[in-house]
């Protein structure tokens, strides 16, 4: 009786890269309750003591009451894109990339600028920073364009956004820097901190807009810190000249602050090392992670997350809390914020992935199209007949006679050739004679037979070994190091923000790490 073994579950495939979904997910959360928290319950006095025992446990000990624990997504959104959206531009080219980028930032962007400036129309007061909010046709091309972040008096209608004009100022500074990447990515990679450092120390010298610019370009040293990630750990450049580079991009990213360009708090420099820390420790843990679905939804819906959470839930709040009290108001406002965010994503977010899909792929060559099928029937050839197999020559005949002393021994008579039957007639009787008789000779023309094919040789067989030799010792393969991990394979929607999102932009997810060939 045979027992039969269970075979066990066949692991599912990944086909993203978990780590930066459960990054990006969280990322935007943390957003989404940093936002409801500070600038709506602690600045406006709400008695939520809920909300005091999380900020006791989780903002305190950052130094980051100011702006919430929400403020360590920041950097690393900058990280993923610099990580993940260098790769593309490698693959896709200048003018590929820019029309992707464009498409799929900007449409979003769209919606929520015109969904802001319809609420301000109805006077029910969206999210503000303080600055105008004054509503022309201008201000909401300049919004949506996102170049208001970098015009002085800066008028702003989406208060989340000036993160996007950071990621669009290093997708102008990637394109910019393709040639050198596809070559030296070393050159590149140092040509873009030196312009950083530029920027950073001259903000002062051309203006109040060149300053506002210089402000978002000071946030750049970690979207390099992601890219001088990929570049290490796809062996772009030496782990030694990574680390030189991380180190420089680390102290631009401080010297900011020192500086003193645009910073609110000290707590920038602590929220990029956390977020650092982070991003390597779930590289490393990537093998051991599994794709759940959930925080598959919430990438894919981050950013849209990102951009609609303070809009919808500032709203909301301003309407219903003078009718109720705040926690009943929450459980009202957070389910449909959840509800604007896939109704944006379903028809403005995910229908823009697809048109920024098709537009920045290469078409594919037509197929050769056949008016009309010609069908031509070949003749059959026969086969070759096989030429009869030669009979062998009879054998020459042999001359008559005998030599009785030293003259011209012997009689030779005339031999006919024997007929083409193969078969020898019989000799005509000679007539006995002691006699001597001159024997004419003749020349008898014999037909030579034909060669034989010659038997194919034998190859000769190898000399014996050398027994009485010491035998061959087979040395130990040497052992192999693990080495750094392998580029990760990405998948489209684990761009930047967790905002764009592609199928077809990145190969499948394989395995995080490999063997370095000796």
């Amino acid at each position: 009786m045979v027992a039969l073994v269970e075979q066990p579950p066949a692991v599912q495939k990944k086909t993203r890269i978990v780590f930066i979904d459960i990054g990006r997910g969280l990322g935007a959360l943390l957003v989404f309750y940093s936002h409801i928290a500070h600038p709506w319950v602690i600045a406006k006095g709400e008695n939520a003591p809920y909300v005091s025992f999380i900020e006791a446990l989780t903002s305190d000990p950052m130094h980051m009451s100011k702006q919430g624990i929400g403020q360590i997504a920041v950097p690393f959104f900058f990280l993923v894109s610099g990580f993940v959206v260098t790769p593309i531009a490698l693959r896709q080219g200048q003018a590929r990339f820019a029309l992707n980028r464009f498409i799929r930032v900007y449409a979003p962007m769209l919606f929520v600028v015109l969904l802001t400036s319809l609420l301000l129309v109805v006077n029910l007061h969206p999210p503000s920073t303080g600055q105008s909010q004054e509503l022309t046709p201008l201000t909401i091309l300049t919004n949506t364009t996102l170049i208001n972040y970098i015009i002085y008096p800066q008028i702003v209608l989406v208060p989340v956004a000036w993160t996007m004009i950071v990621e669009v100022i290093f997708y102008l500074l990637l394109m910019a820097m393709l040639p050198l990447l596809r070559r030296w990515v070393w050159l590149a990679i140092a040509v873009e901190l030196t312009f950083i450092f530029v920027v950073m120390m001259s903000r002062s010298q051309l203006g109040p807009s060149y300053s506002l610019f210089g402000v978002n370009v000071s946030y750049l040293p970690v979207m390099v810190i992601g890219q001088i990630i990929w570049a290490t750990t796809s062996k772009k450049i030496p782990l030694w000249t990574g680390a030189l580079y991380g180190a420089a991009a680390w102290s631009l990213y401080v010297l900011a602050d020192i500086i003193n360009v645009g910073r609110i708090d000290d707590s920038y420099n602590l929220s990029m090392a956390f977020a650092v820390l982070c991003f390597l420790m779930g590289m490393f843990a990537e093998p051991k992670l599994k794709q759940r679905k959930f925080w598959t939804m919430v990438s894919e819906r981050s950013y849209s997350i990102y951009l609609l959470h303070m809009l919808v839930s500032f709203v909301l709040l301003q309407l219903l809390r003078p009718l109720m009290p705040l926690p009943l108001a929450l459980v009202i406002v957070i389910p449909a914020v959840f509800g604007v965010v896939e109704l944006s994503y379903r028809f403005v977010e995910r229908p823009s992935h697809t048109l920024a899909r098709k537009l920045s792929h290469r078409s594919k060559p037509a197929p050769i199209k056949v008016s009309s099928e010609i069908t031509i029937e070949i003749p059959r050839v026969d086969e070759r007949p096989l030429a009869p197999a030669r009979r062998p020559a009879a054998p020459p005949p042999r001359p008559g006679g005998s030599a009785t002393d030293g003259s011209v021994q012997g009689s030779l008579t005339d031999a006919p050739p024997a007929p083409g039957n193969g078969v020898r007639p019989k000799p005509r009787p000679q007539p006995r004679n002691d006699d001597q008789h001159t024997a004419i000779l003749k020349p008898v023309m014999v037909p030579r037979p034909p060669r034989e094919p010659r038997e194919p040789r034998e190859p000769r067989e190898l000399e014996e070994e050398d027994r009485t030799a010491e035998p061959r010792v087979r040395r130990p393969a040497p052992r192999r190091r693990s080495s750094a991990p392998l580029e990760l394979q990405h998948h489209s929607d684990q761009e930047d923000h967790g905002q764009h999102g592609d199928h077809d932009d990145l190969p499948r997810h394989g395995s995080s790490f490999r063997r370095t060939p000796r």
